[in-house]
């Protein structure tokens, strides 16, 4: 069933002309906006599997809506139906689903800054103030941070000649730590110095093979009891 302020919600607008007080219209919007929110993170995890940022940012909005449902509770303000969970698509790729990550969070941001802008009582300015918050410095940063690593993992595979969707593929816990390093140096020019190229150009999982040799043989040769000289 519908909502009965379907209009508003979706355009996430204040209307002052409509039959509801503007309180409700706001406090609606933003519940709203965060059920937007988790129904898209929920999906991403679904499709790409519970992997950061999304699977922390989801268990946040959870707590934003209960938040924004107790002011609810509070102010006799029913809570809008949930349409999202049906409605719910998510973009082909991991990278662009970031995006769409950053976009929604940088959207969130102006939504409470409109809402604010009826003045509403302390405790509902205190809750939007903080939501606004959480978005601004918590999820954002979040987003950008998670994107720039894509954008370097990408960038990476393709000068092995791996096309992006295979950029996510994983090989073993090893082979991902190899890969995230290699994928940060490779955004951090000249930091391999001479053999950078090489380096580079090797595959993760030979590399993640070289080191778990390497710490192999250290292991053995720390297990190896040392003969003295003097029992020669």
């Amino acid at each position: 069933m519908a909502n009965y302020d379907e209009a508003i919600l979706r355009s996430r607008t204040l209307q002052p002309a409509a039959p509801f007080p503007l309180l409700h219209q706001a406090i609606r919007i933003a519940m709203y906006d965060e059920y937007a929110a988790r129904a898209y993170y929920r999906h991403v995890i679904e499709a790409y599997g519970n992997l950061p940022p999304f699977s922390n940012i989801v268990a946040a909005e959870e707590q934003h809506i209960a938040a924004l449902g107790r002011l609810c509770e509070r102010y006799g303000i029913p809570r809008p139906q949930d349409p999202f969970p049906l409605e719910t698509v998510v973009a082909p790729t991991w990278r662009a689903n970031l995006q769409q990550g950053i976009a929604a969070e940088i959207a969130n941001v102006q939504l409470y800054q409109h809402l604010l802008s009826i003045q509403p009582p302390a405790d509902v300015q205190r809750v939007f103030l903080n939501l606004q918050s959480a978005s601004l410095e918590n999820h954002l940063p979040a987003f950008q941070r998670a994107l720039q690593s894509a954008i370097a993992r990408e960038s990476y595979h393709a000068a092995q000649g791996v096309p992006a969707s295979q950029a996510y593929v994983r090989h073993g816990p090893l082979t991902g730590i190899v890969e995230s390093g290699l994928s940060l140096l490779t955004r951090q020019h000249g930091a391999f110095g001479i053999v950078g190229p090489l380096v580079r150009n090797a595959h993760p999982a030979l590399l993640a093979g070289i080191v778990a040799g390497g710490a192999a043989v250290h292991y053995l040769r720390k297990q190896t009891p040392r003969i003295s000289p003097q029992e020669d």
